[in-house]
């Protein structure tokens, strides 16, 4: 037996200019890994809401699920795919390199020359024959799939992972403001449900959570640096009235602001 025996190639390729729709798709048996490198694309997993994205970005398909997705109307993609089977398969898992269930998640990736060369070179070795480019097929898989995976723990350089950052550093630094999140994930051209799971990922917290964590800390430094009224700070840090300030300030911080100042 190949010591590679233990990985099949079910189906690969690259469709440019696609704007093709697969709706309600079982993968039987089989893993598939989807890397769209431009283009923008939406993903529904049996009845999860439908989320979109724009490459690149990578995403999982696998069995036990229906798979839905789609260019937007009017709009093209650049879409490689390979899909998968056997033991080898478990161990992926297991190391993380595959998902456990199936999820409709984008993984933004960072499309180097690089990550893109092994796309291709695994695409020319599946359209040979032979052990040698079998074996060949599985490390370029294998290399893929630790770059996806290393790609979306560092966040990829992608657009949106830096655009999340971002956004979240203008937080920090403007609390106060009304912040609309709708919007923001529309400038990412992402669906809001998308953002909001990524932001969680990337900050810890939902965004308004997030705001509500960075208004309270910045009301803790006006009641400690300045002599500024509680009325006022609260205005100041986007509170709604000093009731409402005071009511969240004292959930985060115990106290009250008032009793919050006179302690230190």
């Amino acid at each position: 037996m190949n010591f590679f025996d233990d990985l099949e190639f079910v189906c690969s390729g690259k469709s440019s200019h696609c704007d093709s729709a697969y709706s309600r798709h079982y993968f039987d048996g089989y893993y598939g890994l989807q890397f769209i490198s431009s283009g923008k694309v939406q993903l529904k997993v049996d009845d999860s809401e439908t989320l979109t994205a724009r490459g690149p970005v990578c995403f999982f398909t696998s069995p036990g699920a229906a798979f839905s997705y789609n260019s937007l109307p009017g709009e093209f993609r650049e879409h490689y795919f390979v899909c998968f089977k056997g033991s080898r398969t478990e161990r992926y898992r297991q190391g993380g390199l595959i998902p456990e269930k199936p999820e409709a998640v984008f993984y933004p990736v960072n499309a180097s020359e690089k990550f893109l060369s092994n796309w291709k070179h695994l695409l020319r070795y599946l359209r040979q024959s032979g052990k040698y480019s079998h074996g060949e097929a599985v490390l370029l898989l294998e290399k893929i799939l630790f770059e996806t995976a290393k790609s979306v723990r560092q966040g990829g350089g992608s657009s949106i992972s830096s655009g999340i950052a971002e956004l979240a550093s203008q937080i920090a630094d403007n609390p106060g403001l009304d912040w609309d999140f709708d919007k923001e994930a529309e400038k990412l051209e992402i669906s809001p449900v998308h953002f909001r799971r990524l932001f969680s990922k990337a900050t810890g917290m939902p965004p308004w959570h997030y705001v509500l964590d960075c208004r309270i800390r910045y009301a803790s430094q006006l009641l400690l640096a300045t002599d500024k009224l509680v009325k006022e700070i609260a205005c100041e840090c986007g509170f709604n009235g000093v009731f409402h300030f005071s009511r969240e300030f004292k959930k985060i911080m115990k106290k009250s602001p008032e009793n919050f100042r006179k302690s230190i």
